[in-house]
Parts: structure tokens; sequence; C-alpha cells
């Protein structure tokens, strides 16, 4: 004779319809809690591109922004010939992470914004480095749909990321390429001339504005026909403007 086994309930005081009903809300709090960690609610309805699923972006032809800032000085007010510039602190780009729908609000005031760059560095493992450029793009792509005009930020870090770090761009249009911390030893500078011509090829930019600082070896081996612009970093400027 077989024994009857019985399961006690955790909520002894539910009856069988609310306890339905709690078990369909839990699970669906998880399906939330589990798209929000990947971000897959950010980019639900975009084109995966390359063969690691990277958000596609769309390309920027609108004018080349006269002035920019950055995420953490984002205001409601906005200005409308202001590029809001992803090129933060880490703490700063993970809040945005965390409630894009926030930031969503104040960007969409100002000309542009690019995705967060989320690093990508050398040192690190790749599947951390494909995983910034997936939340940079996923992010991007949020932006996008609520409001943003995304201006294109390339970044890489060895020729292994080339892989990846481009995918997601659509061809043409102006591009953003950041120079900080790109000049400061050979390594830097030399990877830094490889991904930039590698962006060249996969991307054929219109426009590319360089943000931060550069020197004569940059300079002396950019195309000649290609539509440059240049501005410093602020921080760079202040410290020019205080003699450093």
């Amino acid at each position: 004779m077989k024994k009857k086994i019985f399961q006690e309930s955790l909520f002894p005081e539910l009856d069988q319809d609310a306890l339905k009903l709690l078990k369909q809300k839990s699970k669906e709090k998880y399906l939330i809690r589990n798209n929000k960690m990947f971000g897959l609610e950010y980019c639900k309805d975009a084109i995966f591109s390359g063969k690691y699923g990277i958000p596609l972006l769309k390309a920027y032809t609108g004018p080349i922004p006269e002035r920019y800032t950055t995420y953490s000085n984002v205001t409601y007010l906005g200005d409308n010939s202001c590029c809001v510039t992803g090129f933060d602190l880490d703490f700063v780009l993970d809040e945005i992470w965390d409630n894009p729908e926030k930031f969503a609000k104040k960007s969409s005031n100002y000309l542009c914004v690019t995705e967060p760059d989320f690093s990508l560095k050398i040192n690190h493992p790749h599947c951390v480095q494909i995983a910034n450029t997936y939340r940079s793009h996923a992010i991007g792509y949020y932006l996008q749909e609520h409001g943003s005009v995304i201006l294109p930020c390339m970044g890489w870090s060895s020729t292994m990321s080339f892989d990846y770090c481009f995918d997601g761009h659509t061809k043409g249009g102006a591009v953003i390429v950041s120079t900080i911390g790109t000049l400061r030893d050979e390594r830097s500078r030399r990877f830094f001339r490889l991904g930039f011509n590698e962006m060249l090829k996969r991307i054929s930019p219109e426009a590319v504005i360089l943000y931060g600082d550069i020197n004569e070896e940059i300079d002396s081996w950019m195309p000649k026909q290609l539509d440059i612009h240049h501005f410093d970093h602020y921080r760079f400027k202040r410290a020019r403007n205080h003699g450093k």
C-alpha cells in the first residue's frame, strides 16, 4: 500500500486561486528581472547584427554638434546645439543601465547623444568586452526609441575586438571617436591607429568627430579627404586655460 505524500503549503492561509495568482505574479517578476538584467527589455524590437547579436543603431545624419557635455551634466532644459557624450565615470554609466527611462526624458532635449562608453580594455577578457559592446548598444537603442538622436560612438581595444566592436553600426553618417587615453604610450597609439583605419573600412563614415586630445602623430596619418572635426574634452580645455 502506497503512502500518500503531503506537501504542506508555504501559504496555508491562501485558497488555491489566490495561490495560483501569487505564483503567476512571481513568475512575471522573475522574467522582468531577468530581462532587465540582460537589457532585453531595452532592445526587444531591435535588429540584432553580427554573430554576437549587437543591437543595430541608425546612422547620424544631423549637423555636427557645436558643444559637448557628459551624461552626468544632463538637465531637463536641454540644448539643441549640444551633444551628450557617454564618456563618463563607470558608476554614472551603471546608473543609466539600471534606469535608462529617467535619463531618456532628459537626453531627448539635446541635439544628439552617444551610446554609453562602457569600457573596452586590452587586458580585459573578450567576453567582458563583448558584453560591454552589447550594453552600450542596448542603451543606445533604448534612447533612440524614446526620442533621442544617437551619434554613434566608435570604440575598440586590440585587433581581436574588431570581431565585434563595429557590429551594430549602420554605414555612413557622422561618428564620434574618443582620443582620451590613446596617446599615453606606443602600444595605445598603435592600437588606436589600427582601430581607426579598420573603422573607416567597415563603417565608411562621412565625417568623424575626434573628442579629446590629438598630436602631430595622429594628425599626420589622418586621411586628408576625410571630414574631421576636433573638440577638446572639457577637462583638457579647462587645464589649458589654467596653463597646464
